[in-house]
């Protein structure tokens, strides 16, 4: 989910100009300390002292409020945490969940809510400009910036909010079962000689014209399960495409991007200017899933898309693997509740 820099940051500076409330209580087992303090590192260099138990933390990006979940601090958020079809399914099966505020509707954060609440800390996303965070330093703002566009920027982000929690352990276990499924995959798909690998396009959530670029995570996924990215050489992040340029690349599959909905495999098999493509001809069109939250993005969370699409992609290889088991257990150990408890379908 992306927010208004601009609109956040004065948010988040209103409110932390009112004063920050250190944490009386948190997980046990955090790392060496200093008094009532730890200092980390975060993702953009930044060397951060924050309060050694946390007990308030405000999530403003989706990686963070998943990364808590993950960690089995849920209960510390402050507010939802979880944005789009993940949070209307989570509100309809926890009432904890769906009683807590949403401070963030659309591009805005709610001021006074987030006033009210007193986090402890805020877990940002690294894009913030590092200007732009030291202001919020400067102001009191106990900011934690955190990157998931690759898997390992994603795993040390795991670890860097394990030790602000003091739940190391709970994060190497979380990163162990990623890494696991990343395995499962790659050592399958990595008999697979180049010339037999598929050749697939990943379409952007807005519509069939964009592309996921060589840059991009999903780039990463396509190549662990096997595929061929048509669209590596591009740069930047959903690269606008012609149909012209559609048609040449002849994606032997397609997947289309699961965020908005706003198509699907049907516009395509009924589009006149896609007759010629090999994945249109022989219906290998396919949404990605979930129908309950992105399987593509943020890592580490997207290696269930990794398995799924590997699967999707070359089902002899994938006979044993019951992607909707994994899915649930998955969703168990690092949301609480099962992929099909919350009304999840593949």
């Amino acid at each position: 989910m992306r927010i208004t820099k601009r609109n956040l940051l004065r948010s988040v500076f209103f409110i932390f100009s009112l004063g920050c409330f250190p944490a009386v209580s948190g997980c046990s087992g955090s790392t060496a300390t200093d008094g009532d303090t730890i200092t980390v590192v975060d993702q953009v260099g930044r060397t951060v002292t924050v309060p050694k138990n946390i007990r308030r933390i405000a999530a403003l990006h989706h990686f963070g409020g998943k990364v808590v979940f993950a960690l089995g601090q849920q209960d510390k958020l402050v507010d939802q945490a979880l944005y789009h079809r993940e949070n209307l399914a989570m509100a309809k099966i926890n009432p904890s969940f769906a009683a807590k505020p949403k401070l963030i509707s659309g591009h805005n954060l709610n001021n006074e809510q987030m006033v009210a609440l007193k986090p402890d800390i805020a877990i940002a996303y690294a894009s913030f400009d590092p200007a732009d965070i030291e202001q919020l330093e400067n102001a009191g703002v106990k900011v934690i910036a955190i990157r998931g566009e690759t898997l390992e920027e994603s795993y040390a982000g795991v670890r860097l909010v394990a030790r602000v929690l003091g739940c190391e352990k709970r994060g190497e276990e979380y990163v162990a079962e990623c890494e696991r499924l990343v395995r499962l995959v790659k050592e399958r798909t990595g008999r697979i000689p180049p010339e037999k690998r598929l050749k697939v396009m990943f379409v952007g959530p807005k519509n069939i014209y964009t592309a996921a670029t060589g840059q991009m995570l999903q780039n990463t996924l396509l190549e662990a399960a096997g595929g061929r990215n048509v669209a590596e050489s591009l740069k930047g992040f959903w690269a606008a495409v012609s149909p012209e340029q559609i048609a040449a690349w002849n994606p032997d599959v397609i997947f289309l991007g699961s965020s908005l909905d706003s198509y699907g495999a049907d516009s395509l098999f009924g589009d006149r200017q896609f007759s010629t493509v090999s994945a249109v001809r022989n219906r290998r069109v396919y949404v990605f899933p979930s129908n309950i939250g992105w399987w593509d993005y943020p890592a580490p969370h997207c290696v269930l898309g990794m398995v799924w699409a590997a699967k999707t992609l070359y089902p002899d290889l994938f006979r044993d693997v019951d992607m909707k088991k994994i899915a649930d257990g998955f969703y168990t150990r690092y949301l609480g509740y099962s992929f099909t408890a919350m009304g999840g379908k593949l």
